[in-house]
């Protein structure tokens, strides 16, 4: 209603920018990306002179979350890091709306592959949270989530997860005690803590302690997925990780049939927000082809999932992205239970240059880069903006 008004009014005394922002935000928050998307544009075309830093810092922070999910990674990557410029020098380094641009900064690093640095600028976030807001605060409970999360992804390679576990734990007794049980926050920490299980199960060496853990994730994302759908709907993307949360238990229950079915409902929800060519898609069609490949053994259903998802991951993040590995390695499997050698060797061979140039540093950018190329990029906002406009006209 405000952005009508403002729309059909004479009176342009005020800066719409951002009006236009938060309604890019509710639409993202509702899977409409499209509308977001515009919104968004919108929302940049009204930042000038008249609109205060403050403001400013805002609309940067919510266009460039939009950007990440329509696959505009470079003009988000150039927003956000100077929100947190603007947010460093306007309320210094230890307030906490500098910590909240903070956390967007870590959920587009997190969405380009960059998981170190998202790690990192988490911790940065967590330690300025805590120390303001306390142990007892939603704020708290949704940096810590944060960081658990992309400590999960980070240690996902190494099978350690006591850092995302305490991280965690730490938000899920903070939702548990603050927030009714129907509310949404329930669902995320609830996912989270859920797949944190499931990975510990795969090294427990007790049957019943393995089946425990299982159990009590399939009743986390069972839990979840039915607070997303009764708040968020069906066709939403937070719905279908849901989904695609479910088939990966159930894969590692043995549950072939309805792991499938999960699968299928997440890859047909995202495709049809997303479109064919988006990373989350090419993720569900991976875990997918993962199911066919490893336990079903449907290895002519399985191989044009993973090709797809390749194909996808190539496009949107180059040869060095960490997702690449597993879909490789699948290839590298399938080929070998169906005798064909030559394929095998030309994974095997792709696997190799993958492991190089994860080792060359380039897809691992050195520690602390991250805040300091975020802090000191000396552009004006006119500038920055003057790069992005050109950078969509390329």
């Amino acid at each position: 209603k405000a952005s009508t008004f403002y729309d059909t009014s004479k009176d342009k005394r005020f800066n719409a920018g951002l009006l236009y922002a938060e309604e890019a935000y509710r639409h993202y928050c509702l899977s409409n990306f499209a509308e977001a998307d515009d919104w968004a544009d919108r929302a940049l075309l009204e930042v000038n002179e008249n609109l205060n830093t403050a403001s400013c810092i805002t609309v940067l922070r919510r266009t460039a979350k939009v950007y990440i999910n329509t696959r505009r990674f470079t003009c988000a990557e150039v927003l956000i890091k100077h929100a947190v410029e603007l947010a460093g020098s306007l309320y210094g380094s230890n307030h906490p709306l500098y910590a909240d641009t903070l956390q967007d900064y870590g959920f587009c690093l997190l969405h380009l592959d960059l998981v170190s640095q998202c790690v990192e600028v988490y911790m940065k976030a967590v330690d300025i949270i805590d120390k303001v807001f306390g142990e007892n605060n939603i704020k708290t409970a949704v940096a810590h989530e944060d960081l658990a999360y992309a400590t999960y992804v980070y240690d996902y390679n190494y099978g350690n997860y006591e850092k995302s576990l305490a991280h965690s734990n730490i938000s899920v007794r903070i939702v548990n005690k603050l927030l009714d049980p129907d509310h949404l926050l329930h669902a995320s920490t609830s996912r989270l803590r859920a797949l944190i299980l499931e990975e510990l199960a795969f090294d427990e060496t007790s049957s019943r302690k393995k089946e425990r853990l299982l159990r009590e994730a399939q009743e986390l994302h069972n839990k979840s997925l039915k607070l997303c759908r009764s708040v968020l709907g069906e066709d939403n993307i937070q719905t279908a990780k849901h989904y695609g949360n479910l088939g990966r238990l159930y894969q590692s229950m043995k549950m072939y049939k309805p792991a499938e079915k999960m699968h299928r409902r997440a890859i047909k929800i995202k495709e049809s927000l997303l479109g064919p060519d988006n990373f989350e898609l090419a993720l569900s069609l991976g875990h997918l082809a993962s199911l066919y490949n490893y336990d079903m053994r449907r290895f002519d259903d399985a191989l044009p999932l993973y090709l797809r998802s390749i194909d996808i991951a190539l496009k949107m993040f180059g040869p060095a992205f960490s997702g690449l590995e597993y879909d490789y390695r699948g290839l590298i499997y399938l080929h070998t239970a169906t005798n064909q050698s030559d394929e095998c060797m030309k994974y095997l061979i792709k696997l190799q240059d993958w492991i190089d140039l994860r080792q060359t540093g380039s897809a691992n950018p050195t520690p602390g880069s991250s805040l300091t190329s975020a802090a000191h990029s000396g552009q004006s906002t006119k500038q920055v903006l003057k790069a992005v406009f050109v950078e969509e006209t390329q």
